[in-house]
């Protein structure tokens, strides 16, 4: 009786209740939930705030009745039971409340977190103090700093954290930061920046029936750990998981499926791939800087790697390139440190410019008979590339021995009129240029460690951009009179360089062709006529020339 008069009392006094309503009802279902305890006294100031919490999708249960009895105390702890954390309202009036006071001791027994939000200053009763020790709890002075407090603590789970379409078959937004989400059966879709920056988030089941990723979708969520794509799910849009930092594993199931741009870029702890054997193309940085990448099977009936797809990839150790593949595009391989052993297979026609850049550990590749299309400076940076062997059925390239014991091969096109690339790592320490090479590529003899001579034939007209960048050694050499263009950086990085004869015909010099030709301490002289474009290059730029004499280099 006592209790009853005491709930009468409260809404005998409360003089806008009746007026006063939420803008929801209160939650009925089987997913987490908050349960609210506070008095009716407080609906006034309480019920906008739930209305708050509503719009940022809270489930909430709350006493919408002034209802007593002992039915009624049973429907409250089955209540708090079955809730996912309680927020209590401090104020006098719910400190003098049995219901409140019963809600407290109820939430204790079933180690529920309560979260109180205090209305005003009063004190909370000794019995409760100890109860309320160590929780969360925020003051309603500034309320937006109060809601701001409170969305950072309460549990995520009670949230309904996922915004749909209103046919429930697309996700458009996620509104926590939670570790876990379990997206349901019938969502076909995950729109654009759905998850993104979900920073919290370590685990997410998603349902057979997603069918698109759209891009950048799950990107920024740096805690997410592992990722299953569903059988159904046939696109994945551009750059949805990069920067997800810690994926340690990926399966992809649908043997369809499209793959945007650097969808897995910068998962820096990937480990673990597994792509379906129906997959045909990989898109450009799809792997790129997925620094923990070791091996990676790629599918039996790919046939296109591209751009980028795997660049700095400092931990992958072998590739083995299917026969499918037809195309390897631009800087595949770049700054695959580790790379020591690639299998390249019959039908395999183009390799893009730089592929295989910064490879500094391949010391052997062998291109089959069917490469039809090698762009520049595919090994630029390879410093432990020693050689570099051509099936010799190929009708476009071939491979040269150098002259020591055959093998440290040079790789020219069909007709040698092209040097295309020397390797980095040949034993030898002079090489003469056969007078069939019309044009040193781009990069050509970079970043040859024992080479200090090189002879240049009067049949080249053409020394491409790095043709002898950083190569260490090389002290002097002799331009002939064919060739009217250097390229830029040419011999940029030549610390040894001493001596170069540069004749009247080059009238063209790109920029850096000297660049840090003088960090060992060594002045390069270049020897030129005066008047000629060499002569005003060197004095347009501090370099030191002279007069030619063909006797000048030995």
């Amino acid at each position: 009786m006592k209790a009853q008069e005491t709930k009468k009392k409260e809404a005998a006094t409360e003089v806008t209740f009746e007026e006063m309503h939420t803008k929801f009802e209160a939650y009925v279902g089987e997913e987490p939930y908050l349960f609210v305890s506070y008095s009716h006294r407080d609906t006034e100031v309480i019920y906008p705030i739930l209305d708050k919490l509503y719009d940022r999708r809270y489930r909430i249960w709350y006493d919408e009745s002034c209802e007593t009895g002992n039915d009624f105390r049973d429907e409250l702890r089955n209540r708090i039971e079955r809730c996912e954390a309680v927020l209590l309202f401090v104020s006098e009036a719910s400190m003098n409340s049995p219901f409140c006071g019963m809600e407290i001791i109820v939430a204790r027994e079933n180690n529920k977190r309560i979260y109180p939000v205090y209305l005003d200053n009063s004190e909370v009763p000794p019995a409760f103090q100890i109860l309320l020790a160590n929780t969360h709890h925020a003051v309603v002075t500034d309320e937006e700093k109060m809601l701001k407090s409170l969305v950072r603590d309460l549990p995520a789970v009670a949230m309904d954290r996922l915004t749909k379409t209103p046919e429930g078959d697309k996700v458009l937004k996620c509104e926590d930061n939670g570790k876990t989400i379990q997206v349901d059966e019938g969502v076909r879709e995950i729109e654009k920046d759905a998850f993104r920056n979900r920073k919290s988030l370590e685990k997410i089941d998603l349902p057979e029936t997603l069918e698109r990723i759209e891009r950048e979708a799950f990107r920024g969520c740096s805690k997410l750990t592992a990722m299953v794509i569903p059988e159904r799910t046939s696109r994945i849009g551009e750059s949805a998981f990069r920067d997800c930092i810690s994926m340690k594993s990926l399966v992809i199931r649908n043997n369809r499926i499209k793959i945007g741009e650097r969808a897995f870029e910068n998962c820096s702890t990937l480990e673990t791939v597994e792509l379906p054997e129906g997959l045909r193309e990989l898109y450009g940085g799809v792997f790129n800087s997925c620094k923990s990448l070791k091996k990676i099977k790629l599918p039996e009936q790919l046939t296109l790697l591209g751009e980028s797809a795997f660049s700095d990839c400092t931990e992958l150790e072998e590739i083995d390139v299917p026969e499918s593949v037809f195309k390897i595009d631009d800087l595949v391989f770049n700054g695959c440190v580790k790379l020591e052993k690639v299998e390249l297979h019959e039908g395999l026609r183009k390799i893009g410019k730089a592929a295989f850049k910064n490879c500094q550990k391949l010391a052997r590749i062998l291109l089959p008979t069917t490469v039809s299309s090698i762009s520049e400076a595919p090994f630029r940076g390879c410093t432990a590339l020693r050689s570099i062997e051509v099936e010799k059925k190929n009708m476009h390239y071939k491979s040269e021995p150098n002259k020591r014991d055959g093998k440290d091969h040079v790789l020219f096109n069909k007709n040698k009129s092209v040097l295309i690339a020397y390797p980095a790592n040949s034993r030898e320490v002079q090489y003469d240029i056969p007078d069939s090479v019309i044009c040193i590529n781009d990069w050509a003899f970079s970043d040859c460690k024992k080479l200090n001579r090189v002879t240049i034939p009067d049949s080249v007209q053409e020394i491409g951009e790095g043709a002898f960048g950083n190569c260490a050694l090389l002290d002097e050499i002799e331009i002939p009179d064919s060739v009217t263009k250097l390229d830029d950086c040419a011999f940029s990085g030549c610390k040894k360089l001493e001596k170069i004869i540069i004749p009247s015909s080059v009238r063209e010099f790109g920029w850096g062709i000297f660049d840090g030709c003088d960090e060992d301490g060594v002045e390069l002289t270049v020897y030129c006529d005066e008047g000629s474009a060499a002569y005003e290059y060197c004095i347009a730029n501090g370099i030191k020339q002279d007069r030619i004499d063909k006797g000048d280099l030995e």
